[in-house]
């Protein structure tokens, strides 16, 4: 196995690993890294080692000035590139990768039995793509809500800051996502809760609401503090300030 070229699937199955995974359980350990290496036919170093080589290509890592072993191969750029411009895209060649690298097309199993074709193939991709989106913001996150840091990952949402109906190109972005859980994410999404683009929060609920408990505990603490900052895929700025933007005039 040693020496053995990584091929596009390989690597797009390592880039979805990599993705799903939260940052400090990218080793060679790891029960889904062992579970790849079998199914790649590689040992569970190489696949750790390869989900490394790709984290010295992430922006996050860099700013935090862990840039990985600096090995990443022409194909580990080409993926990364790729999925920067075309996330949908490669988000969903990447998940069907991880699922069975010798399988393309795979069918999901989806009760869908009155679609067929491209209708059955367009669901299967959003249904797909959904789950990939979840997994890869929450562990960004490592698997902890942005605001209050709750740890449950049943609990959990992966929040996009511009709307999915908003925006087609944002929708498998990972720097349009935000790990919160169910309170705030609706909290976010209403305009209770705003983040800026210096990732600092504000609350903005009636003076009425503020005497509450509940309020205070869950929202009015946070007012002025700054978000739980991702591993990866820092979220970006200019669309934080998009979702201010879209909330500003909400009646509240």
């Amino acid at each position: 196995m040693a020496g053995k070229n990584w091929t596009r699937t390989e690597t797009l199955a390592a880039f979805a690993l990599y993705c799903r995974l939260p940052f400090g359980r990218l080793h060679s350990r790891n029960p889904e890294a062992i579970a790849l290496a079998g199914r790649l036919n590689r040992t569970p170093s190489s696949i750790a080692m390869k989900c490394v080589n790709l984290a010295s290509l992430d922006e996050t890592h860099q700013r935090r000035g862990v840039v990985g072993m600096q090995n990443a191969s022409a194909m580990d750029r080409q993926v990364w590139a790729e999925f920067a411009v075309s996330p949908e895209a490669i988000s969903f060649e990447a998940a069907i990768a991880f699922a069975d690298p010798t399988a393309i097309p795979v069918d999901v199993e989806l009760e869908m039995p009155i679609l067929e074709g491209k209708e059955r193939e367009r669901l299967v991709r959003v249904r797909v793509n959904q789950r990939f989106f979840r997994r890869m913001v929450i562990s960004s996150f490592n698997e902890s809500c942005a605001v209050c840091e709750l740890p449950l990952p049943q609990l959990l949402v992966a929040s996009h800051i511009v709307p999915w109906a908003s925006d087609v190109a944002l929708r498998m972005n990972p720097r349009n996502g935000l790990c919160l859980c169910g309170t705030h994410d609706r909290a976010y999404e209403c305009g209770l809760l705003r983040i800026e683009r210096t990732y600092t929060m504000r609350v903005v609920v009636p003076a009425k609401h503020h005497p509450v408990p509940a309020v205070i505990d869950w929202l009015l603490k946070f007012d002025g503090k700054s978000i739980r900052m991702p591993h990866r895929w820092l979220p970006d700025p200019d669309l934080l300030q998009r979702k201010l933007e879209m909330v500003s005039n909400l009646q509240l």
